[in-house]
């Protein structure tokens, strides 16, 4: 046996990636413009091997093994879910849920239209562990392209005689709630697409009062890897979106790259001497701002929740790093977050519909010059009386934008409140921020 042999049977495995290669989106309207070639069912059957009839009991098992969370943001264990459903009854429905509202993320565009056949494979896994009657891919109205690109993969399965549950794809309005899970069941049933006061879990009595699995697709696309695989192999980084430039980067990198490397392999710093940025918001719209002090050397493997992190760290959530320039305002930005949740609140609750609202307003006054003498205690003061009180996240989301705002840019809330001052004048707009219909 030679060397080279030799060496090659002692390496450790490698991690089987969601995707081969970084994939490029305008971020004004989501348009594709580069990344690797789309998956058909003959290239995905060689990449990934066909879809094992793994154990439903053992898979779960896996999935706790993995640590395996949601990746719709919320980050809730998967195997939990799965098991709630279970415990149901089963006899219920899954949902591959695509309906991406937060608008600085393009992953679950990216892996519907670049490996569709691996979320209909985790799709098709979690039906069939569910013994479901039902199964569907839930969308955005406005999603064309990724609905065409499912289109066609479930048209090659038909085509080729797998045998699995009927898949339905469906839509909702492009709204930065419809992929709230208790909205898309609302949808589903015909209802309005927004979220319920309910607590009763949907694994345990949703669509129909049916046990009702409503899973992000970045989650089954990692069931039906891990189907594959055991949760010995080692497993892929978090998918993760940049958002920078005008652009939605997506990429998956390995889960120890560090934030920093991340960025510059996605373009947004040009090497070591670069200039980084100040702050780096994690998460999203629904997420917070840490320092670049306290984020840039920090491997994205622990914020995925697999290592230590800085204390006070945000959440990834729905694995978007949104890197804020030495030149913007933070507190700018933060405004025009706010009032784009608070435009997009489903108006049913008084947390969200007066204090979103307020929130976005004294925060805006404070960008502009405007501000009022107690506006910073204003802002504290909401988001203790909003956090936690909502029917849905949105207003937690908005209470961990703000609070985080008012410790990562400390010094710019106060050149705003005393001087009405600010600190990064000039800069453009960083935050993608789409108008509402």
């Amino acid at each position: 046996m030679s060397a080279a042999t030799r060496l090659a049977d002692e390496a450790p495995p490698r991690p089987i990636p969601l995707l081969d290669g970084a994939i490029r989106y305008r971020a004004a309207d989501r348009r594709l413009l580069s990344g690797p070639q789309p998956d058909g069912l003959a290239e995905h059957l060689a990449r990934y091997g066909a879809r094992p009839r793994r154990s439903g009991r053992s898979l779960i098992t896996a999935m706790d093994a993995i640590q395996l969370t949601g990746r719709g943001g919320a980050r809730f264990p998967a195997a939990a879910k799965w098991r709630t459903a279970l415990a149901a009854g089963g006899r219920g429905y899954v949902v591959a849920n695509g309906a991406e509202g937060e608008p600085a993320s393009a992953k679950d565009a990216a892996l519907l239209q670049h490996r569709p056949h691996l979320v209909l494979d985790g799709l098709a896994t979690a039906a069939e562990t569910m013994d479901a009657t039902g199964a569907v891919v839930w969308l955005h109205e406005t999603a064309h392209a990724t609905r065409h690109a499912i289109g066609r993969a479930l048209a090659e399965r038909r085509a080729a005689g797998l045998i699995e549950p009927p898949v339905h794809v469906l839509a909702g309005p492009d709204h930065y709630l419809t992929g709230e899970s208790s909205a898309v069941i609302s949808g589903l049933a015909g209802g309005p697409v927004l979220p319920a006061f309910q607590r009763v879990p949907a694994a345990r009595a949703g669509l129909y009062g049916r046990p009702t699995l409503v899973q992000n697709v970045e989650t089954l696309a990692r069931v039906a890897l891990l189907a594959r695989t055991g949760p010995v192999a080692p497993q892929p980084g978090p998918m993760v979106t940049v958002a920078a430039g005008g652009l939605l980067t997506v990429l998956e990198p390995p889960p120890n790259a560090t934030v920093a490397r991340i960025l510059q392999v996605s373009g947004v710093l040009g090497g070591p001497s670069a200039q980084p940025p100040q702050a780096v918001l994690l998460g999203g719209y629904g997420g917070g701002w840490a320092t670049w002090t306290a984020i840039g050397g920090c491997p994205i493997g622990h914020l995925d929740g697999h290592g230590p992190v800085p204390a006070d760290t945000p959440s990834l959530g729905a694995g978007i790093i949104v890197p804020l320039p030495r030149d913007a305002c933070g507190v700018a930005e933060t405004a025009s977050a706010l009032d784009y949740l608070a435009r997009s609140s489903a108006g049913q609750c008084g947390p969200c519909v007066f204090g979103t609202r307020e929130l976005a307003d004294t925060m805006t006054r404070l960008a502009t010059g405007r501000s009022r003498r107690h506006d910073g205690d204003r802002i504290r003061r909401l988001t203790g009386e909003i956090d936690g009180r909502g029917a849905c996240g949105l207003p937690d989301g908005a209470t961990r934008i703000a609070s985080t705002a008012l410790h990562v840019f400390a010094a710019d809330v106060h050149e705003h409140l005393r001087r009405d001052r600010c600190l990064h004048p000039g800069s453009q707009a960083v935050l993608p921020v789409p108008e509402i219909r």
